[in-house]
């Protein structure tokens, strides 16, 4: 069988599933991670948004090569196979009428789409389509947290008109269990899937890898480690999600 898991940014597909990946790997499964908000910002000054986001990172102007190299490392870790695409993260993103940033704070994350970027689904499903093969198992966010690049990313697959799994973004899942138990009262089907304590291990590792992005949500990587422990155990693994029929 093959998978491909569908991550907004770097690091998503770690987060929120890297255990059940490395487990799909050891048992023999082709398992691919597409990340989509993965293209190089033009050159020019940065946001005072960028800037703040970059220094909390604690990386340089040149992050999302830093971070794609993260992304190696942790694909690696889990045995998956990278793909980045060229779509720009949000906070990179600009009017090309008139250079402003169209997601300027904090807040803007979690709104709407900007106008400016609604042709970036039907973009971005186009090339799904020319790029999936006929047969694969695909993997979607559901957007729990409702950040834009998620929704973004879910539309577009949307889009295709195929079966789809979906995964819960973590540590947004874990945040808002009532975006869950929404989905279980319309129909939805959670499928668990087992993580060992060897699959748990990498997908700890995986995690750490993403160095830039640790402090984003946990203090430290030991505080990383205990946190997705309990994630597991709380679980019992990690589900994948199937939509109702129709």
């Amino acid at each position: 069988m093959e998978w491909i898991y569908l991550s907004p940014h770097f690091d998503d597909v770690a987060l929120s599933c890297g255990g059940l990946v490395w487990e799909q790997s050891k048992a023999g499964e082709q398992v691919h991670i597409w990340t989509i908000c993965g293209g190089d910002p033009l050159g020019g000054s940065l946001s005072p948004f960028v800037a703040y986001k970059h220094a909390s990172w604690e990386i340089d102007e040149d992050a999302v090569a830093q971070r794609r190299s993260e992304d190696g490392a942790s694909c690696a870790v889990l045995r998956a196979h990278a793909h980045h695409f060229t779509i720009l993260d949000c906070i990179y993103r600009q009017d090309p009428e008139n250079g402003e940033f169209l997601y300027d704070s904090e807040e803007s994350l979690w709104g709407p789409l900007h106008p400016v970027d609604a042709h970036l689904v039907g973009r971005l499903s186009d090339q799904f389509a020319s790029e999936l093969p006929a047969r694969v198992e695909i993997v979607c966010p559901l957007a729990l947290g409702d950040h834009v690049d998620h929704r973004l990313t879910r539309a577009a697959a949307e889009a295709l008109g195929r079966p789809l799994w979906y995964y819960a973004d973590y540590p947004y899942a874990q945040r808002d269990a009532g975006q869950l138990k929404a989905l279980h009262q319309a129909g939805w089907k959670p499928v668990l899937m087992d993580v060992s304590d060897d699959g748990m291990r990498a997908w700890e590792r995986s995690v750490a890898a993403h160095a830039s992005q640790i402090s984003t949500f946990w203090s430290a990587v030991p505080e990383m480690m205990t946190a997705l422990q309990d994630y597991r155990s709380q679980a019992g693994g990690i589900y994948l999600w199937r939509a109702p029929p129709g």
